[in-house]
């Protein structure tokens, strides 16, 4: 998800709050930079490959510290979306994300259990995730000039 969100920073820097519907645009350019050899579906090794981003000390797990210093250097707009996205990922709450985590993360976007998620099935969970956390954090919605 990183890597497209890094892809709108420079437009993004300078609104107040991020937009990123259409959530099925925004899910089909994550998809295509987390599809690393761009056959169409992704697989178990490209979630952790994706996730290595966010291991600072490389050990193989992610601290919910390690994650948010990343989030903060490369796309600080998106901290409070990206604290609700630890939680979702930490499946038993305790502030480490592992192989564990990634695997129940993966399972729950391969939508017909064969092992790989698709383009479908990855801009379809995306896109239901990310309407269910907008009224969360207002990142869907387009800066409104204050009422007079």
């Amino acid at each position: 998800m990183l890597t497209y969100l890094l892809l709108l920073l420079p437009a993004m820097a300078f609104a107040q709050t991020v937009n990123l519907k259409p959530y099925n645009l925004t899910a089909t350019y994550m998809f295509i930079a987390i599809d690393k050899d761009l056959n169409g579906q992704v697989d178990r090794h490209e979630i952790d490959l994706n996730f290595l981003d966010f291991d600072g000390d490389r050990n193989g797990r992610v601290s919910r510290t390690e994650y948010m210093n990343y989030v903060m250097l490369h796309e600080p707009q998106l901290n409070l979306l990206h604290d609700s996205l630890f939680d979702l990922y930490d499946v038993d709450n305790d502030h480490i994300l592992d192989k564990h985590d990634y695997d129940n993360f993966y399972a729950l976007m391969d939508g017909d259990g064969n092992g790989l998620v698709s383009h479908f099935e990855y801009v379809r969970y995306w896109t239901i995730l990310l309407t269910d956390l907008e009224h969360l954090h207002n990142f869907g919605k387009s800066a409104q000039a204050p009422a007079q």
